[in-house]
């Protein structure tokens, strides 16, 4: 069943983790200030672009619940351009939770902890996102499709091809704190091409839980995303 799609476009807020450089890349704690149940694995993403400075080790990731640290086991994932920090919480505590790092260079994640139950069946809404940021050197272009869910995931395996005669496209993309999940370009780095997502796709979403469990979007099927509005001006930035 085809997904329908709202027809005015959505217009793209910039993640407040996103530095001001021109390409510096997205970062950002999944479905952050979401209600989690005990024990659950958290998750922080970048992309290619949004990477700490080079170090020798691994970051250290601190965790508090209530204030009060709590043990935890960190583990990473790759679905370029997205990388992925999944952090275990290893507590039956419940309060307020924090996770963050110990040399403070990246901002820290807020959640609560409560007993909570999670749904069996995810739902989702579609629609473009569109922005350009303007730079004299480079392009930096935000334009796809956004999918706005009604869990809290952590992140969404994404299944995608042009037709039923052709391949599956697999990958893995992040929740942001809005709860949406973003395919298409990503500033300056992408992971799949607008122009098919024009055309229309068959898609296929599963959504990993703050518990590790993974769950359907319900009747998500096909997408199609508006078709930009033909540039007034002249200017070449605008034709893009």
């Amino acid at each position: 069943m085809k997904l329908a799609l709202a027809a005015a476009l959505v217009a793209f807020t910039v993640h407040d983790a996103r530095a001001n450089s021109g390409c510096a890349g997205d970062a950002g704690w999944a479905a952050e200030g979401a209600q989690l149940a005990p024990h659950p694995t958290v998750v922080y993403w970048t992309n290619s672009i949004a990477r700490p400075r080079r170090r020798t080790a691994p970051p250290t990731v601190v965790v508090k619940i209530d204030g009060k640290p709590v043990n935890s086991k960190v583990t990473t994932l790759d679905s370029a351009p997205n990388s992925f920090t999944l952090v275990e919480i290893d507590s039956d505590a419940t309060g307020a939770l924090t996770v963050g790092w110990k040399d403070a260079e990246r901002p820290a994640g807020h959640y609560t902890i409560k007993a909570t139950t999670y749904p069996k069946v995810a739902h989702a809404t579609s629609s473009r996102y569109h922005s350009k940021i303007p730079h004299s050197t480079m392009r930096e272009v935000y334009d796809g499709l956004a999918l706005k869910v009604d869990v809290p995931a952590m992140r969404a395996h994404v299944k995608l091809r042009r037709d039923a005669k052709a391949s599956w496209t697999e990958l893995d993309v992040p929740v942001d704190d809005k709860h949406e999940a973003h395919i298409g370009e990503l500033g300056c780095a992408s992971n799949y091409q607008p122009q098919l997502l024009e055309n229309g796709v068959d898609i296929d979403v599963a959504l990993v839980l703050p518990d590790g469990n993974s769950i359907p979007v319900d009747k998500l099927t096909h997408v199609t995303i508006p078709k930009l509005a033909k540039p007034t001006s002249d200017n070449p930035w605008d034709a893009e």
